[in-house]
């Protein structure tokens, strides 16, 4: 297949859409084995709580893969970081937190997906981008992040993880990797400059 990449286009979720939830089921059971694969309770539950948890990558008009991520309550994070298990389809929406100016966030970056006929075409650059530049258009609006976590389930999704300069903290169970990103003042230039360079050479 070949990709046209002035059709790539990345979004951001700022509303309620219940049809949007019925296209990210559809394309998870494209991607996950059926015990990772999310329900519609599971998001519609975490989406009531924070629209904007999905950074969605679309060639054209069809929606061809996300980043979903949300921020989530201190207990849940001291979870995360010190239980043997892996956070998923566990995470209620009252383990959320909503977005206010002048706080500051831990986040959970819980999947980051593209489809079957998509992968292997350098598409992941779209949402890795689009995730630096989630956390710009928030810090423009004075609200911030120390820090994210995210549960690797795939080798993609390692790589994917690593070259955002998510570090790896502990093995999960023998079959997943936890990965946390500090993200501070040296970080947010870091990914500004590169936004910078990638808009330029466009």
């Amino acid at each position: 297949m070949k990709i046209e990449n002035n059709n790539i286009v990345v979004k951001y979720t700022e509303k309620f859409d219940i049809k949007l939830i019925d296209d990210i089921l559809e394309i998870d059971s494209k991607v996950y084995p059926k015990q990772l694969q999310g329900t519609f309770e599971e998001i519609y539950d975490r989406f009531k709580v924070n629209l904007n948890m999905f950074i969605l990558l679309y060639d054209g008009i069809k929606l061809i893969g996300y980043l979903c991520l949300f921020p989530i309550k201190y207990e849940l994070y001291e979870n995360i970081i010190n239980d043997d298990k892996l956070f998923d389809s566990n995470i209620s929406g009252e383990l959320l937190e909503e977005y206010k100016p002048f706080n500051t966030y831990k986040t959970y970056l819980i999947s980051a997906v593209i489809v079957p006929e998509y992968q292997g075409k350098g598409l992941s650059k779209y949402l890795i981008n689009g995730f630096y530049q989630f956390l710009l258009n928030k810090k423009k609006k004075n609200i911030l992040f120390s820090s994210a976590l995210s549960t690797a389930v795939t080798t993609d999704g390692e790589k994917m993880l690593k070259k955002m300069n998510f570090v790896r903290k502990k093995t999960i169970s023998n079959d997943y990797i936890l990965y946390e990103l500090l993200i501070n003042e040296a970080y947010y230039r870091q990914i500004e400059e590169i936004t910078l360079s990638d808009n330029s050479s466009q």
